[in-house]
This record gives structure tokens, sequence and C-alpha cells, in this order.
């Protein structure tokens, strides 16, 4: 397929393609706008799809949701950010038997469990990718980066643009995905996430990427251990494709692999990837 072949877009996203947070919250949009707008018969049973234009900053990731609505990112971002209770911790039997900062959670307005954080790649009762620990649960950071998503929302013209993973705000909760909010103890001489100290941060990026990361997981490279690997693609997508399309399977884009970092056997963060491939 070629660009004159894509659908016209209604959202577009600037994008940095070796931030492996804000690849992530770009699937986890894309998973929310097809909850929102799945195909129908009005639209021709098309599902929102997705690509990505271009790898050197600021690349852009594009949505056709095909829904007819005049602001779809708005719509989402609305949803959200409501004064309404936005996440829960899952019902399920056995659930009060995990560790508080394991319990699943359901984003609400959705009716999207997430629990990603429960399947580890290898042995082991927990992702690789989870980064937190204590009190820093899912349900207390998503409703803590929520409030500061609010935040931004009442005070900026743009909280709703292109340059949504670029509006930040200070908050002392965070899952760690979205590594240019990280501040590493050996610089400073303390850990301010494990003070409580606010430090800046994209609240969109986050929660997105908690969401994306449902469906949208990071493969692991060989040989290098807390190291994952995740593939851009150019044609659009649909949600059920994108999966297979992150770990590369029919993906000839260009593939990142970034670090997961450990400021001790708990607390981490995400960090920068590097691009291991041009595209053939």
């Amino acid at each position: 397929m070629t660009a004159t072949d894509h659908p016209l877009p209604d959202i577009t996203l600037d994008v940095d393609l070796r931030n492996p947070g804000q690849f992530f919250a770009c699937c986890g949009l894309l998973e929310l706008a097809s909850r929102l707008w799945p195909g129908s018969e009005a639209n021709g049973w098309r599902d929102p799809e997705g690509w990505f234009e271009g790898w050197d900053a600021p690349a852009r990731f594009h949505i056709a949701t095909h829904s007819g609505h005049n602001d779809p990112l708005g719509e989402i971002v609305r949803r959200l950010c409501a004064p309404e209770q936005l996440v829960a911790i899952a019902g399920d039997d056995g659930i009060e038997k995990l560790q508080a900062d394991r319990q699943p959670v359901v984003i609400l307005p959705f009716r999207l469990r997430l629990d990603w954080w429960l399947d580890a790649y290898g042995e082991g009762d927990k992702s690789e990718l989870k980064v937190w620990a204590g009190q820093q649960t899912p349900e207390r950071n998503v409703n803590g980066l929520r409030s500061a998503w609010q935040e931004i929302v009442a005070r900026a013209a743009d909280a709703t643009t292109a340059r949504l993973f670029s509006q930040r705000w200070p908050t002392t909760g965070r899952f760690g995905f979205d590594p240019s909010a990280s501040w590493e103890a050996i610089d400073v001489g303390f850990s301010p996430d494990e003070q409580g100290i606010p430090v800046l941060t994209s609240p969109a990026t986050e929660i997105l990427a908690a969401v994306g990361l449902q469906r949208c997981r990071p493969a692991p490279v060989e040989g290098k251990r807390r190291w994952f690997a995740y593939h851009v693609w150019r044609n659009p997508l649909d949600i059920a494709v994108a999966p297979a399309a992150v770990a590369g399977v029919g993906n000839r884009g260009r593939a990142f692999e970034f670090p997961v970092v450990m400021r001790n056997a708990q607390y981490g963060s995400f960090g920068w990837a590097n691009p291991l491939e041009v595209e053939r």
C-alpha cells in the first residue's frame, strides 16, 4: 500500500519513536478509538486504523477513525478526564489475594480491563515490564495521572492537538513508561520518585501506554537481560492486527530496542530506545 492509498486521518500526533512510552501510547490510543467507534454498516464496517509516518523525531502517528466525529481525539481525552470515576479495581475472585501493586483494574468509560503486568515473559509471577511497586498501585497511578491530565486540559489550549505527548505536569506517582520524565538517582543523589518529589510527567503518555501494553507487547531481545524490541509500521492497521506488527510479524518497518532500567529490585523505568534497522 502506498501513501496515496492511506485513508484520511482524523487524529494526528507528534511522536518520538525513541521514546517507548510514546510508541505504546499510540497503540493505546488506537485501542480506545477502536472501542469507541467499532466498524458499522454506516461506515462499511471499517474499524479505526493507525499508522506511523517518518522515523526521525518528530515522526507522526495517524488514526483514521472512520467515525464521522468532528473531534475524535478530544472525545477520547474528554472521557479519560471526565469528573466521573475513571478506573476501578477488577472484582474477580482472588483479586484480593494479590498485592495491591498487582491488582488488575478496569478503565470504566471503555470497559477495558488492564492486567498485563501479571503476564511474565519467563518464569515468575509478574511481567518484566512492571516497574512500579509498593503504594504505586495501578489504580492510584491512573487516578493521580488523570488529575494531572485534567489540570493540563483546563490550562493548555493545545492539550488535545498533535502535541498531546509533550504536555507535562508535576506528579509524584507514575508507571515509569516515559523516559523523558526519569531522573537517575545517581545524577541527583537521591530518587525523586521514592522521596515523593513531583517530577514533570506526560500523563497522556503514561496512561495511554498502560492501555497499549494490554494488547501490544514488545519482544524480549535475545541475550540482553531486560531489553525489549518493538517494530513501527507504515501501512494502516486496525488494533486486531497491530500486536503482530509490533512484534515484527510481516512488518518491514524499523525496529527499536529499549532497556527496562531498574533502580532497585522493585522500582525502575523504561529507557530510551535505539533504532535497530532501516526500512528494507
